[in-house]
């Protein structure tokens, strides 16, 4: 394993701890942000100092090595890359259809009144997102399935 990722994880780390002191000294309207921003950096980076340790034992070498040479074979298999392609642009398609659909929902719903906080959207868009990636991998899965 690359010594970037080392260099990657501790990167991370470092800037969610500045993000951390950043929501625990600071007393302001983003701290939310920073709290979340911390949370994002420190556990994306302890996970990837962990798999470089793990993968750098002596006894798991060998098998990061089929591990990589297996990866290499997927990113380069022909069928894979056309279903990887045909489910990127289905879920693109499907995400253009949503938020066609959302912006007369949400504008209707605004005229009404119904909608005067700006946190449902907010949460709304965290949820189109992680639609969006299950989209895709499924729309992929289906279609090495089905071929």
């Amino acid at each position: 394993m690359k010594r970037n990722t080392l260099r990657g994880g501790f990167l991370y780390v470092l800037v969610g701890v500045i993000f951390l002191l950043c929501g625990i000294f600071l007393d302001t309207k983003l701290n939310s942000l920073f709290w979340g921003f911390a949370g994002a950096g420190i556990i994306p980076g302890l996970a990837m100092i962990c798999k470089y340790v793990y993968w750098t034992r002596p006894q798991n070498v060998e098998k990061y090595v089929e591990k990589m040479d297996e990866e290499k074979i997927n990113l380069r298999d022909e069928r894979k890359e056309k279903f990887r392609n045909l489910s990127g642009r289905y879920a693109y398609l499907l995400g253009l259809i949503t938020i066609c659909i959302s912006i007369v929902v949400f504008s209707i719903l605004s005229s009404l009144g119904v909608i005067q906080n700006s946190k449902i959207l907010l949460f709304y868009l965290g949820g189109y997102v992680i639609f969006q990636y299950v989209a895709g991998i499924l729309i992929f899965k289906h279609l090495d399935k089905k071929y």
